[in-house]
């Protein structure tokens, strides 16, 4: 149906867009246009572009009697509603930091109290303790920018693992995939080159042709990754972004340089025996990982998980006593509070200057605390 389509021109003259309206009878357009529910632009998005995903935020929490709702209660709306509807926009686009702001100022208000804004003193826990899982003293609320990053994961994962995907095979035939450099380039291009330490670090290769797999950072060989293995060697490289195939093509002593020091010959003799054992054939290189799920289809869940776990709070002592049990959520949550002394006691409420006095109004002696 021509008449509900648009044609964007690009590069093109004007007599030549006005022969194609002609022909095609459709109406002329201009990017940032909305393609299957997402920005398109021919230059880096700006934050209005995102916009329709804050609104759509605020229609949830507009709808909602926040009100009549304990914190637990909104926690889950907020992990299984407002999380959930951004999982198709992360999964394709690395969202803007300003987006990413203005969706957790809007989640942290609805958290803490059931409005559209909150101030300080009602934010009981930093926001960041809130974000971590309940293993490392968190609540639970998941890290939407930790989240976009692992979905965008699966992105690199079918480039590598291409299957009948259309997009991949057409960027593998026009990018270098050890080097992520080719004829592919734009900002949502160089996001995804950012996230490739995070793919190489949860992903092993199986060498064939050795065309799309890193010498130094991937894991290839049994021994690990050669610039952990090997560091002074490493240190020694002209380039860390060359190709398996290309170091063996040429000899790894062509890529390094010409001077090198005692230890690093040290080293060099080592990673010779391994290389003569590498054989490489006319195969594509093959990834695994054991956060692969069926089909080779790349899982995020897991992949959060572990993010967090490596990069968040260390294990606390007290998940277990304050979440692993039969009582209420909001008993639940009254507990996290108060293994962490965040209750709204008169001490607490004291250092918020909200009360004067910290003296307990029972005994009329001690001050008030969490104990």
């Amino acid at each position: 149906n021509y008449d509900k389509s648009t044609m964007v021109p690009m590069h093109t003259t004007a007599t030549t867009v006005g022969a194609l309206q002609g022909i095609l009878g459709c109406q002329i357009g201009s990017f940032p246009q909305t393609y299957l529910g997402l920005p398109l632009s021919d230059t880096k998005l700006r934050l209005t572009a995102f916009a329709p995903l804050i609104s759509k935020a605020d229609k949830y929490l507009g709808g909602w009697h926040a009100t009549l709702l304990n914190t637990m209660g909104r926690a889950v709306l907020v992990n299984t509603v407002l999380d959930s509807q951004l999982i198709y926009a992360m999964s394709v686009l690395q969202l803007p930091q300003g987006t990413l702001d203005a969706l957790d100022r809007r989640r942290r208000a609805f958290l803490w109290s059931g409005d559209e804004q909150v101030h300080g003193a009602q934010c009981l826990v930093a926001w960041e303790k809130v974000c971590q899982e309940k293993e490392q003293g968190g609540m639970g609320i998941k890290d939407i920018a930790a989240e976009n990053k692992c979905l965008l994961l699966k992105l690199l994962h079918r480039l590598h693992n291409p299957g009948d995907s259309a997009w991949a095979r057409w960027v593998r035939e026009r990018v270098d995939l050890a080097t992520m450099a080719g004829e592919v380039a734009g900002p949502h291009w160089r996001d995804l080159a950012e996230l490739m330490p995070l793919y190489r670090a949860v992903t092993t290769c199986a060498v064939g042709d050795g065309a799309s797999t890193c010498f130094w950072e991937d894991r290839w060989l049994n021994c690990g990754r050669l610039k952990e293995v090997f560091p002074l060697l490493h240190s020694h490289a002209v380039s860390t972004e060359v190709s398996v195939a290309r170091v063996l093509r040429d000899g790894v002593r062509s890529h390094l340089m010409p001077r090198l020091t005692a230890g690093a010959w040290e080293e060099l003799a080592n990673l010779s025996p391994l290389l003569e054992d590498v054989l490489l054939s006319e195969d594509d290189d093959r990834r695994s990982s054991p956060l692969v799920g069926p089909e080779n289809v790349m899982r995020a869940g897991p992949i959060y998980k572990m993010l967090m776990k490596t990069t968040g709070a260390p294990l606390c002592a007290f998940s277990t006593f304050v979440w692993q049990n039969r009582a209420p959520p909001r008993v639940q949550f009254f507990a996290w509070l108060l293994v962490q002394e965040r209750v709204q006691c008169r001490t607490n409420l004291l250092l918020k200057n909200i009360v004067d006095d910290a003296r307990c109004e029972l005994c009329n002696q001690a001050d008030e605390t969490c104990d």
